[in-house]
């Protein structure tokens, strides 16, 4: 057989980039569509569908076959999907930096493309410019264990209820992933993405100042602790624990069975703020041909 000219390949590649550029320009007028069925309907907000886009990298990543990165797959597909969000709704994002203003920088670029992001210093500020229309989605670092920060209590029984976490940053994991991790709110309601994880905070009387489960296992975690202090003089004081649930929760029934006895005993009220598709683990990912 006889072998191809070099400008007989690259006309061939050229041929291929006009194909994919008409197909997502296709895909683009699909997207238009699809927000105008959902406006008609009336359950069109914005067009940020997280369980979705994590269902279609998942999708993406098990099909993959050959030498190009794994990784610059998803980048090409997450520049794709904020592009089309843009299209769709405006969009923007308040971004609280905390200790770490670059990498923070980085999971939202990594994320979002090149959103409009605004700064703030603290979770309560970010989180408010949402609740108040500022932004569409606020990103806080994830709490440490002792915290003094409310913001989490606030999106249980405070003024920001309506407001979900939506997401986990970063989505991709891998032997390179930074330590930082954040979370996503929006004013969305959570969906299923198949593989999923849920947050809860409960309020607990206890004597321990240090809460602790009985049976640590992976599927449910203590995120972060905060003393309350009490409603009225001469009451007990409250501990707030922020949990995280391997499961989709739905319903407020099914949250006490998956909560370990230990937990089961002292919860006075719990009320769920959201939940994240797992992280995706592409550090094991091998070169398929």
């Amino acid at each position: 057989m006889k072998q191809r000219s070099l400008k007989t390949l690259r006309l061939e590649i050229d041929a291929i980039d006009d194909k994919i550029h008409n197909l997502l320009m296709s895909r683009v007028k699909l997207v238009g569509e699809v927000g105008k069925v959902k406006a008609e309907a009336g359950d069109y907000q914005f067009s940020l569908r997280p369980a979705r886009e994590a269902s279609m990298m998942r999708r993406l990543v098990s099909r993959h076959r050959g030498p190009f990165p794994t990784d610059a797959l998803i980048k090409i597909w997450r520049e794709l999907l904020c592009g089309t969000v843009r299209v769709q709704t405006p969009f923007s994002v308040a971004l609280c930096e905390g200790d770490d203003p670059i990498g923070s920088r980085g999971l939202v670029r990594d994320q979002f493309s090149n959103a409009p992001t605004q700064i703030f210093t603290t979770p309560e500020h970010t989180i408010e410019s949402v609740h108040t229309g500022d932004s569409v989605v606020a990103v806080v670092p994830m709490p440490s264990r002792y915290t003094e920060s409310t913001w989490w209590h606030e999106l249980a029984f405070g003024k920001h209820k309506n407001l979900k976490i939506i997401g986990l940053l970063p989505f991709l994991r891998s032997d390179a992933s930074p330590y930082l991790k954040a979370f996503c709110i929006a004013e969305l309601r959570p969906e299923s993405s198949g593989k999923d994880t849920s947050l809860i905070v409960l309020e607990c009387v206890t004597e321990e100042p240090i809460v602790k489960l009985a049976a640590p296992a992976n599927s449910c975690q203590i995120l972060g602790q905060l003393t309350l202090n009490p409603a009225q003089p001469g009451t007990e004081k409250t501990t707030a624990l922020l949990v995280s649930v391997q499961n989709f929760i739905e319903h407020a029934d099914q949250v006490k069975p998956l909560l370990p006895p230990s937990l089961q005993r002292i919860v006075t009220r719990f009320a769920t703020i959201g939940c994240y598709p797992e992280q995706l683990d592409i550090s094991n990912t091998l070169e398929i041909p």
